[in-house]
């Protein structure tokens, strides 16, 4: 209930005009000493009230500056504490794009290591068939001087006898047989001596069934016009043919046999002389090289 505040003023007033009358009934007296006794009352009561709100605002008043400064304190901490987030977001908005700049980064390092792979991979396989390609010529060329032995140790008499000759020429082996022991001059017909020198021949290379031989005519540089034979590519050939006739006969398989004519378009010596020209005179049976091992060394990306 809030205070009834009287206006203390009029107390003294009243008693001086009590006092200034003079002549003042007992009762009127009595009735004014009690309104006196009573205004006294409350204006010690009204004291006493005002006292206490005095001493209560000044608590609140002590409590409010209290509550301020907690207020401020908390308000501070708060605000430190804001910041601080705020910093603190920052700082992980910076690590989050410093993180995503290296995800980035990563990713196109994880691009272009898979790609060197793919690349390597691709480099690797295309090694791999080239080595194969050349573990496949080392084959050839390990099974090609494996015969070149074999053959030279088979025609050893021949050879010893000037009936023929061996050797590796342009990486093929290459057996040379006289046109003097196999042919008459200017004849295609083998001769006895010829006959047995192919005989023997074939005997060596039937043992061969996975290799293919081409048997080559050649002749010297003097022309010859006659009705069966109108140029020495003409007497080449008939006679690299009568070769692969008797050879085919003599039990080497035809499908690995075949013929060619050369003339004197590829002499061996000069033909200024008898003996370089005796020496063009000649047939040469090739053992021809594994054509899928050339084809493969050969394709592209190989």
């Amino acid at each position: 209930m809030r205070p009834r505040l009287v206006n203390l003023s009029f107390v003294p007033s009243i008693t001086l005009v009590l006092l200034m009358s003079g002549c003042v009934k007992k009762s009127t007296h009595q009735g004014t000493l009690s309104t006196l006794a009573t205004a006294e009352s409350d204006i010690t009561t009204l004291r006493r009230d005002v006292a206490s709100l005095e001493g209560q605002i000044s608590t609140m008043r002590s409590q409010m500056r209290v509550e301020a400064q907690r207020r401020d304190s908390i308000q501070a901490s708060i605000e430190g504490q804001v910041t601080a987030m705020r910093g603190e977001r920052d700082r992980m908005d910076q690590r989050r794009q410093e993180a995503a700049g290296r995800f980035d980064e990563a990713r196109r390092e994880i691009d272009r290591l898979e790609t060197l792979l793919s690349q390597r991979g691709s480099e690797y396989q295309s090694l791999q068939r080239r080595l194969e390609s050349l573990r496949a010529v080392e084959r050839e060329v390990r099974d090609r001087n494996a015969i070149y032995e074999s053959v030279i140790e088979r025609f050893r008499s021949l050879m010893d006898g000037g009936q023929l000759s061996v050797a590796i020429v342009r990486g093929r082996l290459v057996i040379l047989l006289p046109q003097d022991v196999l042919f008459e001059s200017g004849s295609a017909t083998l001769g006895r001596e010829g006959q047995s020198v192919i005989t023997e021949v074939a005997s060596v290379l039937s043992g061969f069934p996975d290799r293919s031989f081409q048997v080559e005519g050649h002749t010297d540089n003097v022309p010859i016009a006659t009705a069966r034979f109108p140029s020495n590519w003409e007497l080449s050939s008939a006679r690299a043919l009568a070769v692969v006739r008797l050879l085919s006969q003599k039990g080497v398989a035809p499908q690995n046999l075949s013929g060619a004519a050369f003339g004197e378009f590829q002499p061996v010596a000069s033909n200024d002389d008898r003996d370089s020209r005796r020496r063009n005179r000649r047939i040469e049976i090739v053992m021809l090289p594994n054509l899928d091992v050339i084809a493969q060394t050969q394709l592209p990306g190989k």
